[in-house]
């Protein structure tokens, strides 16, 4: 047993000195909303309120609009990790979409909300609620050893909730920051742990 534990570390180390020399990559994240939570049947036929999505805005600083992150290898390479097809601004907005069409609303697309109680009544009044945010940090930073993996991740959002008939907003930020120790490093793990991440902060800003 023990003679295969060091092969088993020996080969780890030969793949994490190949890949230290080999150029850098770059992963592609597909971010989404991944909760299984679907909205409850309703007991009589009823209108879905309609629920505003402004774009969020993307508040990181000096980060191009698809980046999330960097691997760093045992070398000096680098690998780095982006948004599949679209801006971290869009895969924001469209994970926060999916949340309420989970939850049985109607949503809708809601631009020019200056997120102040006034601007409320200059918006359509079908609405029942609109949200607008700013995602403040959406970040993957992964450090590999010639054996294990540690990435830390950090997901930091705020929001600004509108109920148009009270003509209320309610504004509210919710920052999580876990981080793992792996074997290796598997970028469908990473995926994974990012949008369990991300479902967990929206669902705590809407709860």
């Amino acid at each position: 047993m023990k003679g295969k534990v060091i092969i088993f570390l020996m080969i780890s180390s030969l793949i994490a000195v190949l890949s230290g020399c080999a150029g850098s990559r770059t992963y592609l994240i597909d971010v989404k909303y991944v909760s299984a939570k679907k909205a409850p049947p309703a007991t009589e036929p009823q209108k879905a309120k309609v629920v505003g999505i402004c774009p969020f805005e993307d508040a990181r600083k000096e980060q191009p609009e698809d980046s999330i992150g960097i691997r760093h290898r045992t070398g000096k390479e680098v690998d780095f990790l982006k948004v599949a097809g679209i801006s971290v601004s869009q895969s924001i907005t469209r994970a926060v979409k999916d949340y309420f069409t989970g939850r049985g609303f109607e949503v809708t697309d809601c631009k020019g909300w200056d997120k102040s109680p006034e601007g409320l009544a200059r918006l359509p009044q079908d609405l029942s609620t609109v949200v607008g945010g700013a995602i403040e940090s959406f970040a993957i930073d992964a450090r590999s050893g010639v054996v294990t993996t540690e990435i830390h991740y950090r997901v930091k959002m705020a929001v600004s909730i509108g109920q148009t008939k009270e003509g209320k907003v309610v504004i509210r930020t919710v920052d999580s920051a876990p981080q793992t120790k792996k074997i290796s490093f598997d970028p469908g793990k990473v995926e994974a742990t990012l949008n369990q991440t991300l479902t967990e902060v929206i669902e705590s800003l809407f709860k």
